[in-house]
């Protein structure tokens, strides 16, 4: 006696939202319509970084990726030692003034949730505001700008 065999398929929805991900996403340049289109409804575990990073604009759209990513990193760590090193006394009065509001900024973030009062992760928010304000000084540091961390 031969029973068949019972295939599963993946919900056609989700199986074609995939592929539309993969289509979009493995193209040489990513069109960020689309891919915005396409994520209106959601965006599945495996697609949501890169997704978001590219929809931010942390990511290119091109496909020269490694390159871009490696330069952004070493841009963070040369301004985030560049941070580090400076101790308050040699520091300049405007470095002062936006660390102080960046600390300040920092002690107010999210106090209900349990994450953002660890000393660690607020030493790690502090540096990442400091090196953003000083990464894009036309836009400078405003109050509030740590609930984009």
């Amino acid at each position: 006696h031969h029973q068949p065999t019972k295939m599963t398929r993946p919900e056609p929805s989700q199986s074609y939202k995939a592929s539309q991900f993969e289509k979009v996403l493995k193209s040489n340049i990513v069109n960020k319509r689309d891919l915005r289109n396409i994520s209106w409804n959601g965006i599945s575990d495996e697609h949501r970084a890169r997704t978001w990073k590219i929809l931010l604009g942390y990511l290119p759209t091109n496909s020269s990726l490694s390159g871009i990513l490696r330069r952004k990193r070493e841009e963070y760590r040369h301004f985030t030692s560049l941070y580090v090193q400076q101790y308050p006394s040699v520091r300049k009065d405007n470095d002062q003034q936006l660390i102080k509001q960046v600390r300040s900024d920092v002690q107010r973030t999210a106090p209900h949730i349990a994450l953002f009062r660890i000393k660690r992760v607020q030493d790690s928010l502090e540096r990442l505001l400091y090196t953003w304000s000083v990464r894009h000084p036309a836009s400078s540091y405003v109050q509030g700008i740590n609930d984009l961390a």
